[in-house]
């Protein structure tokens, strides 16, 4: 990895015409726009967090890796800092350079820390990285997936990675999510790669939303991101929903409350990534990224949120 120049202009209101803090469950806790000279910079499409909530790993869609830490204020994002950027290597550590081996769409650290795994959207393929200090060195370790992982739509398969948490009949097993390859009943295909509770499940697509992250609650939720485009007027829309990840198992089909939704009326680009943490106070903390295509018409967004529990409000 190499180090990059990256600059953060504060977001200080997630809504462009209002000074209000509170978005459906979520309470927003600052955001940056990223940018840098470097002419590749941007197409961030996976993002995650080690355990210290500061350390973070992102990839992009033309296979780069960019890590970095943040840095906060009183619990608000202010900045990023040690960023650096180098390219992705396939099983045989050669760099990735052709578009259909390096789009990367997802990537979310091991338990052990020691590697990540990180989807590939073309391929449709579900990699391991080992490393220790350098991503960039790291070779690809193909991870085998259920048989029925298989005649995704091109260009919109494997969307999600994320990792099943502590506790769970799911602790540390990879759950895939596609972004709008459908069953026959019209709902996102997703699998659970390994274990007892290995194979297909589906997730209720509704509202033209197609999935674009997910990450594993502390709660045991599976917390989806997702993107609508729209065409008149031209824009994009963003939720999040929590999937009850108790019930996830093969054969199921799972649907779950919106916990946010966001317009162009809100500090939005094309939402991609998405890493859920823990905050000092022990709260779930979400950090989202966008791409931003590589269009100079688009921005790169880091936005965060910290999770208001319903039932801790119900009972307040």
């Amino acid at each position: 990895m190499a180090p990059i120049e990256v600059h953060a202009e504060p977001i200080d209101a997630f809504g462009r015409f209002g000074s209000e803090t509170r978005f459906g469950e979520f309470e927003f806790r600052g955001g940056l726009v990223l940018s840098s000279p470097m002419k590749r910079f941007g197409g961030l499409s996976g993002f995650d967090l080690r355990p210290n909530g500061m350390d973070f790993l992102a990839v992009s869609d033309l296979g780069q890796w960019f890590s970095g830490r943040l840095r906060r204020d009183a619990g608000r994002l202010t900045g990023v800092e040690s960023t650096a950027w180098g390219t992705m290597r396939d099983p045989r550590g050669r760099p990735l350079l052709r578009r259909s081996r390096a789009d990367a769409e997802s990537v979310r650290f091991a338990p052990s820390g020691r590697g990540a795994y990180v989807t590939f959207e073309q391929s449709n393929d579900l990699r391991f990285y080992v490393f220790t200090a350098d991503p960039a060195s790291a070779r690809a370790e193909i991870v085998p997936m259920p048989r029925a992982a298989r005649g995704f739509v091109a260009n919109q398969g494997l969307e999600t990675v994320a990792v099943g948490p502590p506790g769970s009949p799911l602790a540390g097993i990879p759950v895939l999510v596609s972004e709008r390859s459908l069953d026959a009943d019209g709902n996102h295909r997703a699998f659970v790669v390994r274990g007892k509770l290995a194979g297909a499940f589906s997730i209720v697509r509704s509202d033209d939303y197609d999935v674009t992250d997910g990450a594993f609650m502390r709660n045991g939720d599976l917390l989806l991101l997702e993107r609508k485009v729209t065409a008149l007027p031209v824009g994009v829309n963003m939720r999040l929903r929590r999937i009850p990840g108790d019930a996830i198992r093969p054969g199921a089909v799972l649907d779950g409350p919106v916990a946010l939704e966001a317009a162009m009326s809100e500090q939005i680009d094309n939402m991609e990534g998405l890493a859920v943490s823990t905050d000092p106070d022990g709260r779930t903390r979400v950090t989202i990224v966008s791409d931003n295509n590589l269009n100079a018409f688009q921005r790169t967004l880091l936005l965060e949120f910290v999770w208001i529990d319903p039932a801790v409000v119900a009972a307040e």
